[in-house]
């Protein structure tokens, strides 16, 4: 989740992931700006929108189209 391009900057991805009332969200064109490895969490930004939002990694699905298990 944490790429950077040559210069350092994020690289913009998607992923999918289950909100807190269950419903899958498929985010795209984001970027993470943190992560907090005791909380195993990481902080993304939405471009589109400017929205930020903290996500747990046991919550995720895929990132990028590539399924992902988190132990």
């Amino acid at each position: 989740m944490e790429r950077k391009d040559e210069k350092g900057n994020p690289v913009p991805f998607s992923f999918r992931y289950i909100k807190k009332n269950g419903d899958i969200l498929d985010a795209k064109n984001v970027v993470c700006t943190s992560a907090n490895v005791k909380k195993k969490t990481h902080t993304v930004k939405f471009l589109d929108s400017g929205e930020v939002r903290t996500i747990h990694d046991v919550l995720l699905i895929s990132i990028d189209d590539t399924r992902i298990i988190v132990r």
